[in-house]
Parts: structure tokens; sequence; C-alpha cells
């Protein structure tokens, strides 16, 4: 089927038999016309299906209206809920949002990160896969604003908002000491996430102070959700039989746990996972959770790359941003 053509100004121009400028100014509601004049113009245009062409008025204005949104695993519901509010925020702003997943592979992040640029947005939000700074550094060199959202790199001369992870992690950590377990798994993600590698801190922190070994109690897990990750789950639970208690990078492997060990037996460990994402969206059950506070990241995140788009930060000012957490005890 052969493509329609776009509706133009002069379309509209000549079915009401008025000039193109005043089309625009209409359109725009400008207040040198007659209210009648533009409930005209708009209906019309609604009538014909016309659209604003983006890319005219990118070449005009040098603006795309447009941030990329590039997220590690769409499985995880914790990207839906950061990437559902982000794009309410991004929105309300009169800009669109594209978004790119990365499977968390840095070859998929850097072809993500060409695609994004290809499409000249205007900037980009990225929850980086920390393996590589190749894709940010690809950014760089276009200098088109960005800021890393929940994870950050070693290098602080970028824009970065995360969540207190080591706290967080200490805080799980103590929680369950608190409740006089000892044996404590952690499911961990690769040391080189940053999130994961902090998280992974706090509970050695908090372990050392009560004088606990940790040998054979940390249990590494792949940073995406699949098959994989099951069998990981079930060979770490079965070799380790004497355990007390569970605490997990994140809240979706502590719910693949609960899922796995219903079909185990009947007892479920106690357990506390990571970033509370029921208080955005209901599982249908509780777990505790370190609470991060998902909505205020976002704003914060948001703001500030709107703030770099317009050129009211200084280049070489930078925001590293790290926000506090508590946690959320089911009840």
């Amino acid at each position: 089927m052969k493509k329609q053509a776009l509706v133009t100004l002069r379309d509209i121009a000549d079915a009401l038999h008025l000039s193109v400028n005043t089309i625009s100014c209409a359109l725009k509601e400008r207040n040198n016309l007659s209210p009648e004049t533009i409930r005209r113009v708009k209906e019309k245009a609604f009538e014909l299906g016309y659209i604003p062409n983006s890319v005219a008025s990118s070449i005009r204005t040098g603006y795309t209206k447009t941030i990329a949104i590039i997220l590690g695993d769409i499985a995880n519901a914790y990207f839906s809920v950061m990437v559902k509010e982000l794009e309410r925020l991004i929105r309300n702003e009169g800009y669109v949002a594209m978004i790119l997943v990365t499977d968390e592979d840095p070859r998929i992040e850097n072809e993500a990160i060409e695609a994004a640029l290809s499409k000249n947005v205007d900037g980009i939000i990225i929850f980086p896969t920390c393996k590589t700074e190749k894709g940010i550094n690809l950014i760089r060199k276009r200098r088109l604003p960005f800021i890393l959202i929940g994870r950050h790199m070693q290098d602080t001369k970028m824009d970065y908002i995360v969540s207190d992870d080591v706290n967080g992690g200490y805080l799980a950590t103590k929680y369950l000491l608190g409740k006089g377990y000892k044996k404590i798994l952690l499911f961990s993600g690769p040391d080189y996430v940053s999130s994961a590698f902090e998280r992974k801190q706090g509970y050695l922190k908090g372990m050392d102070e009560a004088g606990i070994p940790v040998k054979d109690l940390i249990i590494p897990c792949d940073i995406t959700i699949n098959e994989k990750t099951d069998k990981q789950i079930v060979i770490a639970l079965n070799s380790h039989k004497n355990f007390d208690a569970i605490f997990t990078y994140n809240d979706i492997i502590a719910f693949r746990i609960i899922r796995l060990t219903r079909r185990m037996g009947p007892d479920i460990p106690d357990i506390i996972g990571y970033d509370n994402i029921q208080s955005k969206i209901d599982f249908g059950f509780d777990i505790s959770s370190v609470n991060i506070y998902k909505t205020l990241m976002a704003e914060k995140a948001t703001a500030w790359l709107f703030s770099r788009i317009r050129h009211e930060i200084k280049p070489d000012e930078y925001l590293n941003e790290v926000v506090p957490v508590d946690l959320h005890i089911k009840e």
C-alpha cells in the first residue's frame, strides 16, 4: 500500500481560503487572531488529519524534542517503573521519549547509543551496563546532554543520580541480623555494575560488624532475568542447606526465589529484596525490600537534563547525587 502524503499547512490554507501564515499562527494559538479563526483552523486541521512535521521543525529550531531512554532489561519491573516515571516527566516538558533496551549487553548498548545519536535526540537518560565506557565516550564526543541513572561509572566528570546502595545493603543486612539470623545468603549481581558492587559492600560491612564470615554465602547471579538465573538460584539453594535468610540484589530475584522455593518445599526463607517495586506495582503479595525513591530520582534526573539542554548549567558542573534509601518491611 502506497504511503499517503502528509497534510500540509498549504492544504489547510487552501481549504479555508486563508494564508499559510494565518494557519501557522492559529495552530500555535497566537493572540493576534480571533478565537473563532483559531477554532476553524483547528477543526479543519483535525478533519484533514494534519500532523505537525517534526523533521521540518527540528531543522528550523535545532531541536527534535526527543529524549532517548536507554535501559537494561525490560523484563525487570524496576526498569518498567522507572521508564513510566521518566516518560511522564519528559512528556510534561513537551518532548517525546525514545525507548531503547540493551539486555545488559555493552555491544547492544553501543548500538542503542548510536541509534539515539543518529535520530538527533536532544538528550539521553541511560541506565548504563557499566562494563565499558565506550558508548558513554561516544555521547561525550558529540557533546550531547546525558545523565546516568541508577548506576554510575568510576569517572565522576559526568552527570549521574543513584540511590545510596552501600547504605541500602547495610540496612538490609542489619535488619536480618537484628532478627537473629547469621547465615545470610546474598544473591548479588556482577561487581562491574556499581549498584551490585555497592550493595554487596553494605552487606559485607554489616556481616563484618557482626563478626560473621561470609565465605560461600555470596551467590553471583546474572544481571538479566532468564532461565539461567533460575538455574543459578536452584543450584545455590540446594548447595546451601543451612542458611537462615536471604538478601537479594533486586526484588525480581527475590520474587523468583520465592516462586522456586514454593516448588521445592513448603518452607520459604525470610528474604529481603531491593528497589521496593511493590510501591508502584501490586504483585498480590508483599516482601520486605530496600526502598529507593524512584519518582524523586526520575524528577531530579529529568530536571537536570533539561537544564543541561537549555544551557543553564556550566559545562564543567556535574550532578553526582546519591539519594537516601530506607526499608520497607512487609506486614
